[in-house]
């Protein structure tokens, strides 16, 4: 560890309260470990995790009761099957019953799934489950060579946030991040964005695929240049077009998988291998390859089997990556995400989008909103029980008024059910009309 590493990991421990960095290096051992030792720490790690389910919320207790399974059933990542799939319904029906009744419950905070795969999900994460995953994610780049204390610029959604925040002020300037607005923006950002990237020299550019890959066309059509960055590390989107953005920033280009519930799962050593880092988290697949993900340290919230709406298939277990313990993984239907527009072709992320117009902010189960022209929406939603929807609908409005301007068409719906795409995805954002020229 050099020594800004370690001011930064004292920042967090001290005035945050926070030991990610203690998990990271923690974590970053296990990558010298053999396939076998990772195998028995994952099992180690399984055991402690249901046995902890068992013992501390009423929701497994029930469960494993009903189907005659005693804790000790369960030792292996195989043995997890025999638990049934644990999907967002469920989690909405039991939030309290699958809160730990122990310390590891206490200060917990709520987190809300993107939604972009369909179904939107509301669970709650401990301090030492939010640590873990963030030393996990800081450990799963320096797989890559992405260093904690190394330069980034961010293509996020959340600079909104920093604005009122100063404690986010401060941890944002410590980690060296230069965050660049992908909340709203247009294409005449871009060129305000290569100069504070030049300005800045970052090593590392981070943030939404969809857009970094807007703007390395952006780069390519006005033969820019960025010599400081080393490689680009996409997220909460599938990667596509490696080789595009490859071209555009010259050098290497990384996907990330992870999720808001589980923001560390596998990490991409190139365009043809990811690592599924399975001594935090353990995949299975169901009989229609959709994953089933169990973060072994969700201490306070046990999540297991927690089906999150990706698909895909793990490569078989003979096919260990060669320099580190874990296996190979094909993501082969991730969270393609579009953007939403204004008149002068201000475009919106709908991955920061979803967050304001999270359903549950509205008092209703979920909405799909569908953006029909720049002043014309169609939304279709299912209500519950309680739902004021005369308030609702005036919620939506003033929201879609702050992003969209005033004098917009909206027109609600509501279903039974939110109907899905030819392919088979359920979109809760999205554009049916195309960008003016």
């Amino acid at each position: 560890m050099n020594i800004y590493e370690l001011f930064l990991s004292s920042f967090y421990r001290i005035l945050k309260g926070d030991k990610r960095y203690k998990y990271y290096r923690e974590l970053s051992s296990n990558l010298k470990c053999s396939r076998k030792d990772i195998i028995l720490e994952q099992n180690k790690n399984i055991r402690k995790l249901i046995d902890h389910a068992y013992h501390q919320t009423a929701y497994y207790k029930e469960l494993m009761d009903s189907l005659n399974i005693n804790p000790n059933d369960i030792k292996t990542k195989e043995d997890l099957n025999k638990l049934p799939e644990l999907t967002k319904q469920l989690i909405k029906e039991n939030i309290k019953n699958l809160t730990s009744n122990d310390h590891y419950s206490q200060n917990m905070f709520k987190e809300t799934s993107g939604g972009s795969t369909g179904e939107r999900a509301i669970l709650y994460k401990s301090t030492f489950f939010n640590q873990m995953s963030r030393g996990s994610w800081l450990r799963n780049n320096s797989i890559i060579g992405w260093m904690p204390t190394d330069k980034s610029a961010w293509i996020w959604g959340s600079s909104i946030k920093l604005e009122s925040n100063f404690i986010n002020k401060v941890a944002v300037f410590l980690n060296r991040r230069l965050i660049l607005n992908a909340f709203q923006y247009t294409s005449d950002d871009f060129p305000i964005w290569h100069q504070k990237i030049l300005k800045f020299k970052p090593k590392v550019v981070f943030g939404y695929s969809s857009i970094i890959l807007e703007f390395s066309k952006f780069i390519i059509d006005n033969n820019l240049k960025l010599p400081s960055v080393k490689m680009v590390v996409s997220t909460s989107e599938k990667l596509r077009k490696h080789e595009l953005i490859e071209n555009a920033f010259n050098c290497k280009v990384y996907d990330q998988y992870g999720c808001r519930e589980v923001i560390a799962i596998g990490i991409e050593l190139d365009s043809s291998e990811m690592i599924l880092t399975d001594d935090v988290v353990v995949l299975n697949t169901n009989e229609d390859h959709e994953f089933l993900l169990t973060p072994l340290f969700s201490y306070g919230f046990p999540l297991i089997n927690y089906k999150v709406g990706d698909i895909g298939h793990i490569k078989k277990n003979k096919n260990i990556d060669k320099k580190y313990p874990f296996l190979n993984m094909d993501l082969e239907i991730g969270r393609v995400s579009d953007y939403f527009l204004r008149e002068n072709n201000l475009r919106i992320s709908s991955v920061a989008f979803s967050s304001a117009m999270d359903p549950t902010n509205f008092g209703i189960e979920v909405h799909q909103i569908i953006q029909v022209n720049y002043t014309k929406f169609e939304i279709n939603y299912i209500p519950l029980e309680s739902s004021d929807l005369k308030k609702y609908y005036k919620s939506v409005a003033e929201q879609l008024e702050h992003f969209f301007g005033k004098n917009l068409t909206i027109k609600f719906k509501g279903v039974l059910k939110i109907p899905v795409e030819k392919s088979g995805k359920l979109l809760l954002f999205k554009r049916i009309f195309k960008l003016s020229v």
